[in-house]
Order: structure tokens, then sequence, then C-alpha cells
């Protein structure tokens, strides 16, 4: 398994998990793929690439093929520089722990995620728009779930990035769960960049959640940290006051990452150029 259970507790229906996270070479092999998918998809990009030459009566070799995807990678996956002062700023930093969330979402939790907001960025190496990870509960009922994803190696319990300011998790995700225009705007967002095989589902999550009585939605942070740096206390403000974010189930995850943060994102974006 890739994520080893550390604690779980469950209050008054809000659960509170910690999961250590296997970073070996295994890992990130798998988060890189993820990352190189997320950015460039080098299966379909050959694919288009091979059906592109033959329409415009080109031979073009393998080699070449795969010279333009190692190209199209080194032009569109940021890489950490581990020389500047500001790595905690650095989009490959802060992006890893929204892939990691990505994947841990839909193992342990086993939500529906329509589409990826690193994949449809407008701008390669800044940040994303909009909620973190906008997902789906289908079964037994059809539910939002809205995810705020940060990295924090902050020695303080909870890191200010849960519950501090307006852009910690706190303050995001009540914003997004108060506001129905946001819930809207974001299943139209899904619907639009989804796969064909998915959109009939968001469709009916579409007009299930926008009427009256429509279940709540599950409020899912995620916050992944430096193994050392993990406290019992970093859920903070989620399971101190649960009741800020009624109707809303809060489901907070925090994932735990042998050495730093810096150093698993620089070893991932590596490892990503090269599986291109």
């Amino acid at each position: 398994m890739r994520y080893e259970r550390v604690s779980e507790v469950t209050v008054n229906g809000h659960t509170y998990e910690c999961y250590d996270v296997r970073a070996d070479d295994e890992l990130v092999d798998e988060v890189a793929r993820l990352v190189c998918e997320l950015y460039v998809d080098p299966e379909s990009l050959v694919s288009s690439l091979r059906a592109a030459s033959a329409d415009l009566d080109l031979v073009a070799s393998e080699g070449e093929l795969s010279t333009l995807v190692d190209e199209v990678a080194s032009s569109v996956i940021p890489q950490m520089n581990m020389q500047a002062k500001t790595l905690h700023l650095q989009t490959p930093r802060n992006e890893v722990a929204e892939i990691l969330a990505y994947d841990a979402l839909r193992s342990l939790h086993r939500v529906i995620i329509p589409a990826s907001r690193i994949r449809e960025k407008e701008i390669s190496g800044q940040p994303t728009r909009g909620i973190d990870i906008f997902a789906l509960v289908m079964h037994p009922s059809v539910r939002a779930v809205i995810s705020e994803v940060k990295a924090s190696s902050d020695a303080a319990s909870p890191p200010g990035v849960v519950g501090v300011g307006d852009d910690s998790m706190h303050a995001q995700t009540k914003k997004r769960l108060k506001d129905r225009k946001t819930l809207i705007a974001e299943l139209n967002w899904a619907h639009k960049h989804t796969s064909s095989e998915m959109r009939i589902d968001v469709a009916k999550a579409l007009i299930l959640l926008s009427r009256a009585g429509a279940e709540p939605p599950v409020a899912a942070p995620v916050l992944v940290r430096p193994m050392e740096r993990y406290r019992e206390t970093d859920f903070g403000c989620f399971k101190e006051s649960p009741e800020e974010y009624s109707p809303a189930q809060v489901r907070f995850l925090v994932l735990r990452i042998p050495g730093t943060l810096e150093d698993f994102a620089d070893r991932v974006y590596a490892r990503a150029r090269e599986v291109a």
C-alpha cells in the first residue's frame, strides 16, 4: 500500500485521519508519472504527433518524436531551484502536495475527480485557480467534495496554513462552502473539462446538487507534512470547531512524508521530465 494509516478519529460524524506516504523510489516514479500525465500525457501526445505527421506526408522517426516530447516536457514541467531562497514558494513544492492529495482522495476516500486543476491550468508553472480539488461522491447519494490542499513545514501545530489568514484552509473552505455560485461554477467547470466517460455523471451531479434539499457537501482538506513536523493537533479548528463548516461533513487527511517537502518535490519533478 502507498499509504499506511497512522491514526483515525471520528467525532460526531467528522473524521480526522493521518497516513504515512511511502516515499521510496517506486513512489517517486508513480507520482512523477502523475505529474507527467497532468502536464504532458506522453502517450496521447505521441499518438497525435504520429497522426499529424502522416497527414502532413512527413516521415517522423520514433527518435524525432521522442526528442520533441522531451522538449515539450522540458518546456512545461516546472523544476525546483534548490539554490533559491524562497523554496517554500516554488510551484513544484506546493504542487506535489496537490498531486499527492489528488491520488490519496481517490484511493482513500473513493471519490471521483472529474478534472485536474494542474492539467487544465492556464500557464505552466503558475498557481492553479479555484478550488484546489473538486470531487464528487456518487454513491449512496451524490455529494460535492471541496478540498483545500496545503503543504507545511511549520514547527507550529497546527501550522498557520490551517487556520490563519485569508488563504488558510479554514478561510477558503468556509468561503467555498457558503457560496452556491461557486458550487455551480465548479460543477460547470468539471463538466467542461472532464472526460467523455464522466460527463454524464457530472451532469447528474449538476442537476441533483442544484436542487433544494440536496445532500450537503464534504469538506475534505488535505495537509501534507514532513513526518517529523506532524503533531496530533495539526487538524486545528477543523477538529476543534467542525460546526463552523455545517452542514458539511469534515473529512480531514494529513499525509506525512519522510524528509523535506522540497527534496521530495525536487526528486519527483526531475523524474517527471525523465519519464516523459
